[in-house]
């Protein structure tokens, strides 16, 4: 039996899935996705569909070489350094994500191919690009629709935060904030936003005094505390500006009962609000 493929058909539809999927990978792990990386893990996928139409290997070489791709996309699309033991969580999040939006998207295809549209017009070969177009709407809305979703749980969540430094402890109430995608850009831990008011006596006047001060540390305060504070870019509605970081011995979150240790840098400033902190929803996976 001879099947006709149009890879450049067939590249598109599996690069627009995968952008898919990864987009509500995104949502669901809580982080901002890099544009050009996403595109490059799409991209890898697609080819890699049209390149196992023409591999004849038996079933278990050809699953490990699945899990291998799927592997190296996530690692291209979500992996951010420092992060390296996560990536069994992004490849099964994307597994299940691609699942689910593939029995979607394969239900909505029969569909479209049951409902008497007026397509008489519409020549044999143009089908399957106008089934696409449609597809590829519905696709869209669904996962915009998703990403609110997601997002609006997200941002509903409080826990208990405890930090531990120098011999001194502080319990605070954060409140999950899908908005706060501070990272340090050496190590790529995330940050967690601390309401200054609430340091103080926790730590050091002078680095809470660098922490709400408009101006660059000095050098002084750097090399007193090297390897204890970050300098971390920030974007806001007034421009960009450097935040101070600062990595303390240890962080706790309490979350539906369960305590554990996260990996994070605090980031001290002015909060207004019923939260002590933000903390970025990806801590709490």
């Amino acid at each position: 039996m001879v099947q006709t493929v149009y890879v450049d058909l067939y590249f598109l539809i599996n690069f627009s899935m995968d952008f898919l999927c990864f987009f509500l990978c995104a949502k669901l792990l809580s982080f901002k996705l890099s544009f050009p990386r996403t595109v490059a893990a799409a991209a890898i996928g697609g080819l890699y569909a049209n390149l196992a139409l023409f591999l004849s290997i038996s079933a278990i070489p050809s699953l490990l070489l699945d899990i291998a791709a799927c592997a190296l996309m996530c690692a291209v699309a979500l992996l951010r350094r420092g992060n390296v033991r996560r990536l069994p969580l992004y490849i099964l999040v994307y597994t299940a994500v691609s699942m689910v939006l593939g029995g979607v998207m394969t239900a909505l295809f029969h569909l479209f191919n049951r409902l008497q549209w007026p397509i008489d017009n519409i020549a044999d070969d143009d089908l399957s690009v106008w089934l696409l177009t449609l597809l590829a709407i519905a696709g869209g809305l669904i996962t915009h629709l998703c990403g609110r979703f997601f997002s609006a749980r997200g941002a509903r969540k409080h826990v208990s935060l405890s930090l531990h430094d120098g011999g001194h402890s502080l319990t605070l109430s954060a409140l999950c904030d899908t908005g706060n995608l501070l990272r340090d850009p050496i190590g790529g831990k995330c940050c967690i936003v601390v309401d200054c008011n609430r340091l103080h006596g926790f730590l050091p006047n002078d680095l809470l005094a660098a922490a709400q001060s408009t101006s660059p540390p000095q050098a002084t305060l750097l090399s007193r505390y090297v390897g204890k504070i970050r300098l971390i870019p920030a974007q806001s509605a007034t421009g960009r500006r450097m935040l101070l970081g600062i990595r303390i011995e240890r962080i706790t979150v309490e979350h539906h009962g369960s305590i554990r240790e996260v990996d994070a840098l605090i980031v001290p400033t002015a909060l207004s609000g019923t939260a002590d902190a933000l903390i970025p929803p990806e801590l709490l996976l």
